[in-house]
Formats: C-alpha cells, structure tokens, sequence
C-alpha cells in the first residue's frame, strides 16, 4: 500500500499528567500507522494509557501529550483553531457509556438534528430532522425513534444513536473506547455486527479501545498491546492473539484460553446481519 492509504501515522507519542508534588507517564513513546478502512485494536489492563492514548490521537491532551499524531498528513498536535474544528468533523469518540453521552434532555432526533446543524449538514430544523431520521435508519433504528428520550431506549438503542450522532457530521474515522462493555452481553454482538457493516460499507476506520479479546477478535484487524503506558506488542489480530509473542501479551491470553469459542458463546463471531440490525 501507499502512504496515501495511511489514514494515521503515530510517532513517539507521550502523555505526562503533572499533579501537585507529582508526574505521571500515562503513554510512553506509542508508534504506529492505521490504514484506510482497518479497525485498529488497542488492548491492555485498565491503567495501561489505553483511553490516555485515545484522547491524545484526537488532541484533546494539548498541554500533556507530545510526539507528532499525523492524520491525513497534517499535525493533530500542532493544528490552529480552524483545522482543529475541520479535523474534529472526520474524527470523532465513541464513549464507553451510551447513556452518559447523551443529553437526558433532549429527544434522540434533536440531539443528531443538532449536530447536523452545528456542522453544517442541514440547513433547518426540518431538513436536519428528516436527516436525523435517516441517519436513525442507517443504525438499524428508525423515524419512530426519533421522539423518544434516552432513558426510554435500551441500553444498545442508546449505542446505536451514538454512533449515528458521530457519523452524521461526515466522520470516517472512530476512536471507539470500550463500546460494548457497559452492554448486556446479548446485545454486544448485534452493536459488533452494526460497526463491522458501517466499516464495510461506509469506509469507516476505526481505533478500537477494550480489554475483551473475544470483542478484538470479532472487530480488530491489527492488534496493539499495551502495559504501564508502552507498547509492547503490535501486529495482525490474528498473529497476536494465535502466535503472541510478548510474555504480558501470552499472559493476557491465559486468562481467556479460548477466545474464539468466547466469542461463540455470545452469539457474535463477526457474523454480518443482512437487512437491517434488531432494535436492541
């Protein structure tokens, strides 16, 4: 492939968190590239600088975070104001908690309609509440969802319209940090199978942030490993986690012997739904 397939290019990133009398090193050195179209697992214990390495790649640790995060060749590190604004509509987070992103006051539709709005993809209320519906569609939901508020969804409903609010203002690439885990399990599979068809038929690029193996195992393409803040393992998803190499990456597998069959249990395998996704 060609340079111009890399989508992300990581270079000696750091996170130091300065506290009072304190510093910590959250993310130590982290190198790596994401290519066009590839959903990019980065997996550790919690405290490994996982979602600390999240929020840097999107800039959202400009005093602490250091390295250069090129994204479709420009700086993410050094951007002014208004590439910032531009960088923020191709990229966007997908939070662990569906509930707590969402404005308990306000109507599902309004909050896509709004975000539509604020970036410039509708032009009134009805335009972008008639997009908002479709973009309800496209995540397996629909218009009659649109009046509803978050607490009268389920908790996947609730992930789905995140994942329409991130999307409609014309992003392609997600930083997904641990999706599914708030999920029941039955429904973590049917929210897999939704971000696995938008990679497939939308483009999308995804950084996927988890500890799940069996999550990484259905979704990641290429796995990166971390621990106490460093890399210490990258490469195929598949050669990782069937021919680890790092002694804390085998450790990590021990605990989950048999991934695949994990996976099975849950009734997920990165089958592909056809037609539209159930309403969970």
């Amino acid at each position: 492939m060609s340079g111009a397939d890399i989508v992300m290019r990581v270079e000696d990133v750091l996170v130091t968190y300065r506290r009072v009398g304190r510093t910590t090193e959250a993310v130590k050195g982290v190198s790596f590239e994401l290519r066009e179209g590839r959903c990019l697992g980065i997996v550790g214990e919690s405290g490994s600088g996982k979602s600390s390495l999240a929020r840097a790649l999107l800039g959202l640790e400009p005093e602490a975070a250091s390295g250069r995060v090129w994204f479709r060749g420009e700086d993410v590190l050094s951007m002014d104001r208004r590439a910032r604004a531009a960088f923020r509509r191709s990229a966007q987070m997908v939070f662990q908690d569906p509930l707590g992103s969402l404005n308990p006051r306000m109507r599902v539709g309004d909050a896509i309609g709004e975000v539509l709005r604020v970036h410039g993809r509708a032009k009134g209320r009805r335009e972008a509440a008639e997009r908002a519906a479709e973009w309800l569609g496209t995540v397996g939901l629909g218009a009659e969802y649109a009046p509803r508020y978050p607490h009268e969804l389920s908790g996947g409903q609730r992930q789905r319209v995140n994942l329409a609010r991130s999307l409609c203002a014309g992003a392609t690439f997600l930083i997904a940090d641990e999706p599914v885990s708030a999920l029941d399990v039955s429904v973590q599979a049917l929210i897999l199978n939704l971000m696995k068809r938008l990679q497939r038929e939308r483009g999308i690029t995804w950084i996927l942030i988890g500890h799940d193996l069996a999550v990484m195992r259905a979704m990641a393409d290429d796995l990166l490993v971390m621990r106490a803040g460093e890399c210490v393992e990258r490469g195929p998803a598949e050669r990782v986690l069937f021919e680890p190499r790092h002694p804390y990456t085998r450790e990590l597998l021990s605990a989950v012997p048999d991934v695949a069959g994990a996976l099975r249990r849950r009734g997920g395998g990165g089958a592909r739904q056809s037609g539209r996704e159930q309403n969970t």
